[in-house]
């Protein structure tokens, strides 16, 4: 049996919830598997940390959350998937509490939900595991539903510029966004200044994730949100400082690379791509 047959087994277990306890002898490794010499269980350095092996707890896009903050649960699941000197990566946390991808996106500027996502890094940190917490902005895969409802819960008013996301350029995504049931609209344009805000909700929300305990911090720049609209040409159609050039249209990232590093320094940040995405 590979590995790759083993990850298919423990995936078909139980509810997709994830919240099942399964002990570890229901999997058994071939008799003539040496685990001691497969490179996936061999120590990596990266950054600031010696990882024990190299089998990584990816981000996920959950949509667990409760009023915006972790749900108990998941140090639960977090823990059941902890192991000493193993690297989990933490669900996708919004940096803007007005622009959300859906009602139960997670958000971090408030005490409580430093206090909730404090609990599940303990249970993973009692496990002797490693908590990269993952920032990202949206960006246009939100829609004016959902953006009207993270003002209407910071308690903020209708903005001039109407219920739109954000994005580089005013180019919208097609079809139906699924969760909120309507179409994505189309996006308006961030001003330079706004930029340099979004830039400043990053550190501050690295800031608290700190204050919960996590080690570091992982920027999605990838999965169609935010960082990653301004990368691709398709989508950047700018003509300032942050479009045009690959090294423009890089420089949003890269200033909030710059950004968190102030907090955690570089040795403790990761980036996620995907450059295939369109």
């Amino acid at each position: 049996m590979s590995v790759l047959d083993l990850v298919v087994k423990a995936n078909a277990r139980g509810p997709t919830s994830g919240f099942t306890d399964v002990s570890d002898d229901e999997v058994n490794l071939p008799e003539n598997f040496d685990r001691l010499s497969a490179t996936l269980f061999k120590p990596l350095r990266v950054g600031a940390f010696t990882l024990s092996h190299r089998v990584v707890h990816a981000a996920l896009g959950r949509s667990r959350g409760i009023t915006g903050r972790e749900s108990p649960l998941s140090a639960l699941y977090f823990a059941q998937r902890t192991t000493p000197g193993g690297l989990i990566i933490s669900s996708a946390t919004g940096v803007s509490p007005r622009h959300l991808i859906s009602l139960y996106q997670v958000g971090l500027q408030r005490q409580d939900q430093i206090d909730a996502l404090a609990h599940i890094i303990n249970a993973v940190h009692d496990g002797g595991g490693i908590w990269f917490q993952q920032l990202y902005h949206t960006g246009r895969a939100s829609s004016p539903a959902l953006t009207k409802a993270g003002y209407d819960r910071e308690g903020l008013p209708e903005p001039a510029h109407g219920y739109h996301a954000v994005t580089a350029s005013s180019i919208g995504e097609s079809g139906i966004n699924t969760h909120s049931g309507e179409s994505f609209g189309v996006p308006r344009a961030l001003t330079i200044e706004e930029i340099g805000e979004v830039i400043n909700d990053y550190k501050s929300t690295a800031i608290n994730a700190v204050k919960a305990g996590a080690d570091g911090i992982e920027i999605l720049a990838g999965n169609g949100f935010l960082l990653d609209q301004f990368l691709h040409d398709n989508i950047n159609q700018r003509n300032d400082i942050y479009g045009g050039s690959v090294e423009n249209r890089s420089r949003f990232t890269l200033e909030v690379v710059d950004a968190v590093s102030e907090v955690v320094g570089y040795q403790r940040i990761g980036v996620r791509l995907s450059p295939f995405s369109k």
